[in-house]
C-alpha cells in the first residue's frame, strides 16, 4: 500500500486494512500512544484482539499470526517488532544497553534487555544457556571485549527465548504480507527502527506504514515532550514541576531522543515518590544544547545574516545560554540588558582592533592566524602606547583570546560600520527600557550592522 504520516484519518477500518500495519517512531511513548488509537479503530466490531508486550517470546507472536481465531471472524495481533529488526550499529546499541543496566533500576533493566535483544538478533547470536559464552561471542563481533563482563550479567537475567524464534516471527510476517487481509491483521510497532530494513520496506510496499511525528514546529514538539514527561512521571510516581519540564526541553534543544534519555536519568535520580524541581535539571543534566553567545558572535563576524538572526532568536527563546564557562538563565530577569552589554563590548573590541591594525606599520593579521603567532606578532603592537595618551587602549589585555577572536571577526567590517553600530547601541538600550519589543529591536540592530547600513 504505502507509507504515511500517522493521523487519525490515515487509519483504515479492519476490513479495509492490509494484512500488516506498522507504526514507527523514535520514542516508544508516542509509538504506543499512536498504536492505542490504531487498535481502537481496527478493533471495532467483532474483532479478537491479542496484544503481546515487548517481553513476549517471538515464537508466541508468530503462532498467533499463523492461526485463525476460534472465537471471532476477525483477529488483530499487536506486537513490538523492534527486537527482530536488527540494527545498523550493534556496538552502539550494546553500549546503550550497558549504560541502562548500570542505572540499576527496573526501567533501566527493561531498556537494557530491549537493546541487548536487538544486538543478539542483528548478530545472530543465541544464549543457549551459557551467558558467558554468548557475551564473549557478541563482544568479539563488535570488538568491545571490555564489555563482556557486564553483558554476561545482563544475559544471565535476560528472559529466556528459544533460538531462532526471531527468524520465525519474520517468516510469519512475510507469509502474512504475501496474502490479502482474510480476517487476520498484524499491528506491529517499532521504536527507533534501523534505516534500510528489508522487512519494513516490504511492509511499506505490501502493507501500511504509519510514521509518528510530533510536528514540524518547535512549539508543537515541545508541547508533545511536555505531555510525555508528565505521563512518564505519573507512571514512575514522581512529581515534576512544569518549569522543570520547560528547562529540560530547552536544555535538550527540543530533541526528542535526547529529551527522553535525560528524562529517564532524572526520574531514576528522583526515585519512586520523589520530586523534580527546576533547579534539579541544571544540577543533574549536562546542558549540551544551550545556545552559545560566542557562536552568535562568530556568525556576526562572518556577516551571515541568516545564521546570526536565527541564533539571536534562540538566545531569546528561554533556553539556557552559554558564554564560555558561564551558564546564564535568561528567565531570571535582566537578560536583554546583559546581552546588549555583551554585544556592545564585542563591537567595541572589534572596533579597537580594526582601528589599530589599519594603521601604518601594523603587523599583518589573518583570520586563521594561530593564537601563539597572534601573541608573538600582533598583541605586542596592540599594547604599544598611543599618542597623545601615552598608553594602550587595550590595558594589557590584547594578548587574551577574546581579542584574537575579535580581530578575526573585525576583518569583514570597516571602522565606520563598527563605530556607527557602537554609537547606535545607546539608542537600542533606551528603546528597550521604554518597552520596545526586545527581539524585534535587537534584530533590526544586528541586521543593520551586518548590512552595513
Amino acid at each position: 500500500m504505502s507509507k504515511k504520516e500517522f493521523a487519525d484519518d490515515a487509519i483504515p477500518a479492519f476490513d479495509e486494512a492490509p494484512s500488516v500495519v506498522a507504526v514507527l517512531g523514535d520514542i516508544p511513548f508516542f509509538v504506543e500512544e499512536a498504536a492505542e488509537r490504531i487498535r481502537g479503530r481496527l478493533g471495532e466490531g467483532e474483532v479478537e484482539v491479542l496484544r503481546f508486550d515487548e517481553d513476549a517470546p517471538p515464537g508466541s507472536v508468530a503462532e498467533a499470526l499463523l492461526n485463525r481465531s476460534l472465537f471471532s471472524p476477525r483477529r488483530l495481533v499487536e506486537a513490538d517488532l523492534s527486537r527482530v529488526l536488527g540494527a545498523e550499529s550493534p556496538g552502539d546499541l550494546l553500549e546503550k544497553g550497558i549504560d541502562a543496566w548500570a542505572r540499576g533500576t527496573a526501567a533501566g533493566k527493561r531498556e537494557a534487555f530491549r537493546h541487548v535483544r536487538r544486538v543478539l538478533a542483528s548478530l545472530d547470536v543465541t544464549v543457549d544457556g551459557d551467558p558467558a559464552q554468548a557475551a564473549a561471542a557478541v563482544t568479539r563481533k563488535v570488538r568491545k571485549k571490555e564489555l563482556e563482563e557486564p553483558l554476561t550479567e545482563i544475559l544471565a537475567e535476560l528472559p529466556e527465548e528459544k533460538g531462532g524464534e526471531g527468524a520465525t516471527l519474520v517468516s510469519a510476517l512475510r507469509l502474512l504480507l504475501a496474502r490479502p487481509n482474510d480476517g487476520l491483521v498484524a499491528l506491529v510497532t517499532a521504536s527507533a527502527p534501523p534505516k534500510g530494513s528489508d522487512l519494513l520496506a516490504e511492509v511499506a510496499r505490501k502493507g501500511l506504514v504509519l510514521e509518528v511525528r510530533m510536528g514540524d514546529k518547535r512549539q508543537e514538539i515541545a508541547a508533545a515532550l511536555q505531555r510525555f514527561a508528565r505521563a512518564r512521571a505519573k507512571e514512575r510516581d514522581v512529581k515534576i514541576e512544569d518549569a522543570a519540564i520547560g528547562r529540560l526541553v530547552a536544555s535538550t534543544d527540543v530533541d526528542p531522543s535526547a529529551f527522553a534519555a535525560e528524562l529517564d536519568k532524572l526520574l531514576d535520580w528522583a526515585g519512586e515518590g520523589g520530586r523534580i524541581q527546576t533547579a534539579d535539571v541544571g544540577d543533574q543534566i549536562a546542558d549540551e544544547e544551550s545556545e552559545d553567545v560566542y557562536a552568535f558572535f562568530d556568525s556576526l563576524g562572518k556577516r551571515d545574516a541568516g545564521d546570526a538572526l536565527a541564533r539571536l532568536d534562540r538566545l531569546f527563546s528561554g533556553r539556557l545560554v552559554r558564554a564560555g564557562n558561564r551558564t546564564i538563565d535568561p528567565n531570571d530577569g535582566g537578560w536583554p540588558q546583559i546581552f546588549l552589554a555583551m554585544l556592545t563590548d564585542e563591537i567595541r573590541r572589534m572596533l579597537l582592533v580594526r582601528s589599530r591594525l589599519s594603521e601604518r606599520g601594523a603587523p599583518a593579521f589573518r583570520p586563521d592566524m594561530r593564537w601563539p603567532d597572534y601573541q608573538a606578532r600582533v598583541a605586542p603592537f596592540l599594547e604599544e602606547p598611543v599618542a597623545p595618551f601615552g598608553k594602550s587602549p587595550f590595558g594589557g589585555r590584547a594578548a587574551g583570546y577574546p581579542f584574537l577572536k575579535a580581530a578575526g571577526r573585525a576583518t569583514r567590517f570597516d571602522e565606520r560600520e563598527l563605530a556607527r553600530a557602537l554609537a547606535r547601541a545607546a539608542d537600542v538600550d533606551v528603546k528597550m527600557k521604554n518597552s520596545a519589543p526586545i527581539v524585534e529591536t535587537l534584530t533590526a540592530y544586528v541586521a543593520d550592522l551586518i548590512a552595513g547600513t
